[in-house]
C-alpha cells in the first residue's frame, strides 16, 4: 500500500477547486492552451503563463507579455525574445509543448521583497481525519526567471519576514494568515471529496498587489525541504507509516 494519490494534471485539479464558489474567487483564470484561447487571453491579461498540464518543477513555463506596439515579449529560462504576431507566438510555445498539453493561466503581479516577486507556498495535511496547514513559505524568485520554485533557484523566505519586507503590518499579515489557513484547509477538503486517497497538499499563492491571494496550483505530494518545519516533518512521518492509498508514485513536483 502506498501513503498519497497522485493527481498530476493542473487543469483537473482546478476544475474541481472551481465548483467550491469561494475557492473560485481566488482562482486565476485558467484555459488549455490553442491558439484561440492564448489569443483571447492576451486581449484580457497583460500577461500570461503558459505552462505543462502535468509538469514538474516549473520546467517549461512560458511568461507572454503584450507590448504596447501590438506585438509580444516571449520569456523562457533567461531568455526574451520579441515577436510581432500570435502565430509566432503560438509557434514559440508548440515547439516547446512538443505535443505534451499545456495550459494558459492569467498573470498577477505578485508582491515583491525589493524587486523581486515572490509567492507563497501553503502545506496542509492530513494525518489521521482532518486537514491542517502545517507550513507557510514564501518563495522568492532568482534574477532572470520566470518562476518561484525552489529548484529553479528561488530563495525561500520566512512568511512573516517577507510579508513585513513587502511592507504589510502587523495586522494584515495576521488577516492574510487567516484567509491562507482557511482556503488551504478549504482546497484540501474539496479535492478530498473527488479524490479520496490524499493526504498532503502544496497551495502555490501568489499575493497581488493589494495583498489578495490568488491559487495558481496545487500539488498533491509537495516537496518540502526537511528541517525546515518540524509540524510538517513530523505529520509526513505519521502519513508514510499509516499508508492507506494505493495510488503512490513519483511526487507531481518538485517546490
Amino acid at each position: 500500500m502506498g501513503s498519497y494519490q497522485i493527481v498530476r494534471s493542473k487543469m483537473e485539479k482546478t476544475r474541481v477547486i472551481l465548483t467550491d464558489e469561494r475557492l473560485a474567487l481566488h482562482v486565476p483564470k485558467t484555459e488549455l492552451f490553442n491558439s484561440e484561447n492564448l489569443k483571447a487571453m492576451l486581449k484580457e491579461y497583460d500577461f500570461v503563463y503558459i505552462k505543462p498540464d502535468c509538469g514538474r518543477g516549473g520546467k517549461r513555463v512560458i511568461l507572454i507579455v503584450s507590448q504596447d506596439d501590438g506585438g509580444y515579449q516571449i520569456y523562457y529560462d533567461t531568455e526574451a525574445t520579441k515577436v510581432n504576431k500570435i502565430t509566432a507566438a503560438v509557434k514559440f510555445v508548440d515547439k516547446i509543448a512538443d505535443g505534451d498539453q499545456f495550459i494558459i493561466q492569467q498573470g498577477i503581479n505578485m508582491l515583491r521583497i525589493g524587486r523581486a516577486p515572490f509567492d507563497l507556498r501553503v502545506n496542509v495535511q492530513k494525518p489521521y481525519e482532518n486537514w491542517e496547514v502545517t507550513a507557510m513559505i514564501a518563495k522568492m524568485m532568482a534574477p532572470g526567471k520566470v518562476v518561484t520554485n525552489y529548484c529553479q533557484g528561488s530563495t525561500l523566505v520566512d512568511f512573516e519576514q517577507a510579508l513585513q519586507q513587502a511592507g504589510l503590518s502587523r495586522e494584515k499579515i495576521n488577516q492574510v494568515k487567516g484567509l491562507l489557513t482557511d482556503l488551504g484547509e478549504r482546497t484540501a477538503t474539496v479535492l478530498n471529496d473527488k479524490y479520496h486517497g490524499l493526504r498532503e497538499l502544496g497551495l502555490d499563492i501568489a499575493l497581488d498587489s493589494g495583498a489578495e491571494p490568488w491559487i495558481l496550483e496545487v500539488n498533491t505530494k509537495p516537496k518540502y525541504p526537511k528541517g525546515i518545519n518540524k509540524k510538517f516533518d513530523r505529520y509526513r512521518r505519521i502519513i508514510r507509516g499509516n499508508p492507506i492509498s494505493t495510488d503512490a508514485k513519483l511526487s507531481d513536483e518538485k517546490i
